[in-house]
């Protein structure tokens, strides 16, 4: 069975008083009992990044909105690949394997909306970016250029068709000072199996030089500088701030089109979560600890941090232009095939809801 947590002003109330929250039912009164439950599709690791989706549900901002959402965890990722999914939030319950209402996209998966393999509507953005490239803390690479000739070892599942090979925003940032990959940089997935114990093969690869940097999410990233195992040499915030969205905020097509009004206030609640994330960002990495949605060994101070320097929560970036931008350099790159235009892409498959 996997673990699920309904929203609801109950949660709210032990959270608030320190108690670890449990699954509860909605206990808002009249229609309750008779009110659809939304899925929240969220991803099981916890990334420091989706702090703002995880106080959505446990601080009950969409029970503000007069919601009662079901946040259940997304297919792994190792699983997603193998099975050819084209996004992250295809969920596993009792019923069998099915899309979750609303969630998180990734940006590098668009050339999969354009193909048509996306069923969602894009309604908000999400943030720019919690990817790190990291090296060894008392190692000679000081700056990109010092990567040239080297292997840079990213995410066993950034890999094509579900990731665009290697992130944009990394051949972005190699780019900038003339370094292309694969002629000039080796880009090389490490293997999922070393992801049950990725400080250890970080360690033993910048000790052997294997490679000579690994591109890790948070909260991986805090908790190697916190071992003192690695430190960084660029942040994705650092390529992508202002400019493009990490992540986005998607809701099916179907509820949309058909219950806008709901569609609207789903769309009010992830935003209302990602401001009260990016204002109180010790709350928020507390209550989502409390909660079980992020790692409890994973540093406080520096998830404080990185909310605060890095993830922009409360970011007044226009997504139209974000999106006209994402899609343009896709487009540039040959990872997305159309006929269209960047302006095109996003009136197909952006909506901007109240």
């Amino acid at each position: 069975m996997i673990h699920s947590h309904l929203v609801s002003r109950r949660a709210v109330l032990k959270l608030s008083a320190g108690v670890a929250a449990m699954p509860l039912i909605n206990i808002r009164t009249g229609r309750a009992a008779n009110q659809k439950t939304f899925i929240m599709g969220y991803d099981p690791t916890g990334p420091t990044c989706h702090l703002g989706q995880y106080a959505a549900l446990v601080k009950g901002f969409f029970a503000e909105q007069g919601l009662r959402v079901q946040g259940v965890a997304a297919l792994d990722n190792r699983t997603a690949v193998a099975q050819g999914r084209s996004h992250r939030l295809w969920i596993k319950t009792d019923a069998g394997v099915s899309e979750a209402d609303v969630g998180y996209f990734d940006t590098d998966q668009l050339h999969n909306m354009v193909a048509g393999k996306v069923d969602y509507y894009i309604v908000d953005g999400n943030h720019f970016g919690c990817w790190s490239v990291m090296v060894p803390p008392d190692g000679p690479v000081q700056s990109v250029a010092d990567l040239k000739g080297k292997t840079i070892e990213i995410g066993a599942y950034a890999v094509e068709p579900f990731l665009l090979h290697g992130h944009m925003w990394l051949h972005h940032w190699l780019k900038a000072p003339g370094l292309d990959a694969p002629r000039d940089v080796t880009l090389r997935t490490y293997p999922w199996e070393a992801l049950a114990n990725l400080n250890d093969y970080v360690a033993e690869g910048f000790k052997t030089g294997k490679f000579a940097a690994v591109a890790v999410a948070e909260p991986r990233a805090l908790i190697m500088e916190d071992k003192q195992l690695a430190r960084r040499l660029v942040t994705q915030d650092e390529t992508t701030h202002n400019k493009e969205y990490c992540c986005l905020t998607v809701i099916k097509r179907a509820i949309v089109e058909n219950e806008p009004e709901t569609a609207a206030n789903i769309a009010r609640a992830f935003r209302s979560a990602r401001e009260w994330a990016g204002q109180h960002p010790r709350q928020a990495v507390l209550a989502a600890q409390a909660a079980g949605y992020y790692g409890p060994t994973v540093p406080v101070e520096g998830s404080v941090k990185a909310v605060e320097c890095c993830l922009s929560f409360d970011t007044q970036l226009d997504v139209v232009q974000a999106l006209e931008r994402a899609f343009r350099t896709r487009i540039e790159s040959g990872a997305i095939k159309t006929d269209k235009s960047p302006q095109e892409l996003a009136r197909l498959h952006y909506r901007k809801l109240g």
